[in-house]
């Protein structure tokens, strides 16, 4: 099999359970250029090829959170299914709730920052969608999360947005494993809020490529 460059940094290709281009073997590709659904995916034994979409994402005009989130997630499986029509792709699509309305990522620090600020101290919702589409078969989901950040002040907020790229993430933040130094609490899937709710995922996955997870 052809190797994709990897924006994420790489590693092995194909699906769970044999080396990439062995016989029988079924091509995953994950449509997005995400180091942590990269490795999220790894993790449960799953060594995807990396196809980043093009689709143009939906702002969610008039939209709930969830349908957001899953429109995007479908449009970007479609976009590169059709570039892959003999893979199963997988696509996703996170997104935050600010006061009622859906919110992905920042177009700058500043507005990072503004975002960060209305949050803080208090609980809102993240919401990822996810879309499997394989040879004309496509199957659309959605988990929510409740994400409860700390109330810290703007001086601390912005240096800790200054270590990081914030237009990358949806909200302007990103989770760590252990004790976060934004992140207060979570409420339902971790996963989710790291990009891919892999309650959600994996036995989809598992259904889809014929394997069972160990």
């Amino acid at each position: 099999m052809r190797r994709t460059p990897d924006p994420g940094g790489g590693g092995k290709r194909g699906a769970r359970g044999g080396p990439a281009g062995a016989a029988g073997a079924v091509r995953l590709v994950l449509a997005s250029a995400s180091t942590a659904r990269r490795r999220l995916l790894e993790e449960a034994g799953y060594f995807p090829e990396i196809i980043p979409s093009r689709a143009r994402e939906l702002k969610g005009r008039g939209m709930t959170l969830v349908e957001m989130v899953r429109a995007n997630a479908r449009r970007k499986a479609l976009a590169v299914a059709r570039r892959a029509p003999d893979a199963v792709v997988l696509a996703a699509d996170t997104a935050i709730e600010v006061d009622g309305r859906p919110f992905g990522k920042p177009r700058s620090r500043a507005e990072a920052l503004a975002v960060l600020l209305r949050l803080a101290g208090r609980e809102h919702r993240l919401a990822t969608g996810i879309c499997v589409a394989e040879r004309g078969r496509v199957r659309v989901g959605a988990t929510v999360s409740r994400v409860r950040l700390r109330a810290l002040p703007r001086a601390r907020l912005a240096a800790l947005l200054a270590r990081y790229d914030p237009t990358a993430f949806a909200g302007g933040y990103s989770i760590r494993r252990g004790r976060d130094p934004l992140v207060a609490r979570v409420t339902g899937s971790r996963s989710n809020v790291m990009g891919l709710p892999m309650e959600q995922v994996a036995p989809l996955l598992a259904r889809r490529l014929g394997r069972r997870l160990q």
